[in-house]
């Protein structure tokens, strides 16, 4: 058998409350809506559901592709060629789900993107 497929996280249900002080802080995704718009002004669209482990090694590696790393409220911020084997280090167990320690509560979503020129980008979530 092969391994059970991993579901996307869905948006919060919209409840119609005004955010109160003890509420968390929300942040800020680009799988959830499934677009993105980059500094430059474009438009990114999500492509298909979550690429194959495979696929995300191929995108991170690639020079050409840029990728985008989400972590907390702050804007994302565009991983460096440098820095990219290092985050595949270290994303690369809980993608293949083979390492979790207890009380671990790390995540990874990733999802590929396309532009209208047909460009791909990569987008990683870190979650925690």
């Amino acid at each position: 058998m092969g391994k059970r497929a991993r579901q996307r996280r869905q948006p919060p249900a919209a409840t119609g409350a005004s955010p109160s002080v003890g509420d968390a802080v929300p942040w800020p995704s680009a799988i959830v809506p499934g677009t993105w718009v980059d500094a430059a002004g474009t438009s990114w669209h999500l492509r298909g559901g979550e690429p194959p482990v495979k696929r995300v090694e191929h995108l991170l590696r690639s020079p050409e592709v840029p990728v985008l790393h989400f972590y907390g409220p702050d804007p994302p911020r565009e991983v460096a060629e440098a820095d990219r084997e290092t985050l595949w280090q270290r994303m690369r167990p809980y993608l293949r789900e083979t390492v979790r320690e207890p009380g671990d509560h790390t995540t990874f979503d990733v999802a590929e993107f396309k532009d209208d020129r047909r460009r791909y980008m990569l987008v990683i979530e870190e979650g925690c």
